[in-house]
């Protein structure tokens, strides 16, 4: 098996292009799927950074999927002998506001594949770097660190970072599988952690659905958003310390520091789930 994962390093460097237009319609599909007002209704708008997930959907035949709903490979993945796989972290940056009308080209790269062993077996972390331009320049650099790993989890991790002992923001929120599904529709995500109860509890193992943490991350840059309205983000990074079930309410909170806001989520547990750090423009 170690031989057979060194052998995905050659995918490193792969890429490709993609195109794509920022319509108001798909900006619509988020807002209302994170239930806010649409930012962005009419042409030359300029869209909240970070809303750029749901524009290049992966467009997947069934018959390139695995078992899980995801990609078996093709275009610069690499087809990952692991049976699961989890988006454990992203790092993005947002030089420029991307607004509606406009054309955009995305270049997908992978940066890095990493091989490690956590104490539950091999696990494969790939690094795929997207950057997103327009005709006025680069408007998004995205990293996004996906995990593989086997049937007993990836075992253990590295240690969550220190966070602030007080939150000046703070909201609690349903983990409702309708915004679940909706998150997922609108990013063409068919991973099944998200929509198949049985599959979830009864081949994957989980107590219950998976909330995104796309879906986190997306409701802790709206908090964002509302909290400093002044001050868009110009960088926002996040990472999962676990997953969060949809057995009961999670909470999202911030602390404010200058231009840095370190935030973080916990289950219905209280248990620390995501960790993130934005970044705000000088207001």
């Amino acid at each position: 098996m170690a031989d057979s994962l060194d052998d995905l390093k050659k995918f490193v460097g792969n890429s490709q292009t993609a195109e794509d237009v920022i319509t108001a319609s798909q900006v619509g599909r988020l807002a209302v799927a994170l239930d806010v007002d649409h930012p962005a209704p009419n042409k030359g708008d300029a869209v909240p950074p970070g809303w750029h997930g749901v524009f290049f959907p992966p467009l997947i035949p069934l018959a390139r999927l695995r078992e899980d709903g995801q990609p078996t490979g093709g275009g610069v993945a690499p087809p990952v002998p692991l049976p699961r796989r989890r988006l454990v972290g992203v790092r993005g940056a947002y030089p420029d506001a991307l607004r509606i009308g406009d054309d955009v080209t995305k270049i997908t790269e992978v940066s890095s594949i990493a091989i490690d062993d956590w104490g539950a077996g091999p696990v494969v972390t790939v690094t795929v770097r997207e950057t997103i331009s327009t005709d006025r320049g680069t408007a998004v650099i995205d990293e996004r660190d996906v995990l593989y790993f086997g049937e007993d989890g990836p075992g253990g991790a590295d240690e969550p970072p220190s966070l602030p002992e007080t939150a000046a923001w703070t909201r609690s929120y349903e983990s409702n599988p309708v915004t679940i599904f909706r998150l997922s529709a609108v990013r063409f995500n068919s991973h099944r952690i998200h929509y198949d109860r049985d599959y979830t509890t009864k081949t994957e193992g989980y107590p219950g659905l998976v909330v995104p943490v796309t879906l986190v991350s997306f409701l802790m840059m709206e908090m964002c958003r509302a909290e400093a309205p002044a001050k868009p983000l110009a960088a926002f990074s996040y990472r999962s310390e676990k997953p969060v079930f949809d057995l009961g309410p999670y909470t999202i909170s911030g602390a404010p520091d200058g231009e840095t806001v370190q935030m973080w989520a916990t289950d219905y547990e209280g248990a620390l789930a995501v960790t993130a750090k934005a970044t705000l423009a000088e207001g």
